[in-house]
């Protein structure tokens, strides 16, 4: 299995680059990257926006994740369609993908854990967060060529809307809360 973390955007309702912002002594970028290695053999970041300073931060994770990646998505701003489609192309074919966004601060390795425990090769596996589905979300092998054709702003949500009989929903108590705009920076204390 190999981890995908989508963190090409610009953040523009936020006003500055989300994957940059530090929590709990950390950016978000590296505590995204570290928690998809406690389930992930190998991980791949979608680079855009802000490159250069997530590069620096990749790099400097590569000396203790050797197999950690990252793919710079040319049209990174049509949206996270497209970031998702690039990243998906970069993955060997033959294996399952745990697609990963870094604006998530109360995820945890154990979220990730109970997630990739439900792998079924012919269902992807949604988590829901008291009711709102989000990633992370597991593609098993068998679901990837329904992204072969994805692009634009088509998140992961039009796919568990169109394909429920193709997912299963994983649910979590925690309430969901990503860093979008800037009363998320103050409820997180970033």
């Amino acid at each position: 299995m190999t981890g995908l973390i989508l963190a090409a955007g610009a953040s523009s309702r936020l006003g500055e680059a989300k994957q940059l912002l530090v929590y709990q002594s950390q950016s978000l970028l590296e505590r995204s990257i570290r928690l998809a290695f406690s389930v992930c053999k190998e991980v791949q970041v979608c680079l855009g926006a802000e490159v250069d300073q997530s590069i620096r931060i990749i790099e400097k994770l590569q000396k203790e994740f050797p197999t950690l990646s990252f793919v710079q998505v040319e049209h990174w701003d049509k949206g996270m369609g497209e970031s998702l489609a690039v990243g998906l192309k970069t993955i060997d074919f033959s294996k399952d993908v745990l697609v990963l966004l870094c604006d998530l601060p109360f995820l945890t390795s154990t979220h990730l854990k109970n997630l990739t425990s439900m792998a079924n090769p012919n269902r992807a596996i949604v988590a829901s967060f008291q009711g709102v589905n989000s990633p992370p979300v597991l593609i098993p092998t068998s679901l990837r060529p329904l992204f072969n054709r994805w692009s634009g702003d088509q998140g992961l949500g039009k796919f568990w809307r169109q394909n429920p009989m193709l997912c299963e929903i994983i649910h979590f108590s925690d309430k969901f809360r990503d860093v979008d705009v800037p009363e998320d920076r103050e409820y997180w204390g970033i």
